[in-house]
């Protein structure tokens, strides 16, 4: 989140080497979050079919349905299953900002001069 809002505020000072160079970090970042999502699911392929849907419930939280409650037996699946429902509502929100600086940008007639420091 802090990258993205960095990349924004790069983008608003038109300062291109910033944005580019954030841009590179936060997609680095991203790279490695979805290398250990696609370990995690590839753990949870391998695992028996009732533990597999226990474990990707904890693991790949969904939202809460009316009526649905997932009862968790011991601290360590409280909070792995917490961590991820707090990594996926802060990821909403980095993908809310990213859609908001995209149309920032595309709303941009014609791009602005970019202060190329260096």
């Amino acid at each position: 989140m802090n990258l993205t809002k960095d990349m924004e505020r790069a983008m608003m000072a038109n300062d291109s080497i910033s944005f580019g160079a954030t841009l590179d970090m936060r997609g680095d970042i991203m790279i490695l979050v979805d290398k250990l999502d696609q370990e995690n699911r590839e753990i949870i392929s391998h695992l028996p079919s009732p533990l597999k849907e226990r474990i990707s419930a904890i693991i790949v939280p969904k939202r809460e349905t009316a009526g649905e409650s997932l009862t968790l037996d011991n601290p360590l699946e409280t909070n792995i299953y917490d961590t991820n429902k707090r990594i996926a509502a802060l990821l909403s929100k980095i993908i809310k900002l990213d859609n908001e600086i995209n149309q920032k940008i595309k709303g941009q007639k014609q791009p602005p001069k970019l202060n190329m420091r260096g």
